[in-house]
């Protein structure tokens, strides 16, 4: 009787640990899908929008082309986090103007739909502690 308790005891540490690994795994995937390159968020949006390998190429190029012009308003702007949200603000706008001139009417509808949840997504989050 007592080894079927040191197993059964066993078994629970051992699906304990594969829950935690689990959820470690998750949390690490969710915090990592916001650093993706700008070719793997234009293969998303490509697999999205369902968009032809052409023009995946142009928006992953966009996305590249503005992450550093990001990068080097943020260096610019260091500290002052209005005049940055303003910046990042005007700059997302222009990328996604370049974006939607890519697209087809219906494939410019659903980027603006996804953008609109991607928005809502990022209002519902808890705020950052800087």
């Amino acid at each position: 009787m007592k080894s079927t308790t040191g197993i059964g005891r066993l078994l629970i540490v051992l699906l304990a640990v594969v829950f935690v690994a689990g959820m470690l795994q998750t949390a690490f995937a969710q915090g990592q899908g916001m650093r993706m390159s700008p070719k793997q968020r234009a293969d998303t949006l490509g697999k999205q929008l369902g968009l032809d390998t052409t023009t995946v190429a142009k928006v992953a190029a966009i996305y590249e082309k503005y992450q550093k012009v990001m990068a080097d308003k943020r260096n610019e702007l260091q500290g002052d986090m209005d005049a940055m949200r303003a910046a990042m603000t005007e700059i997302r706008d222009t990328q996604n103007k370049e974006i939607i001139a890519l697209l087809t009417k219906a494939q410019a509808a659903k980027y603006d739909e996804i953008m609109k949840q991607q928005q809502q997504r990022m209002m519902n989050r808890p705020p950052r502690n800087n």
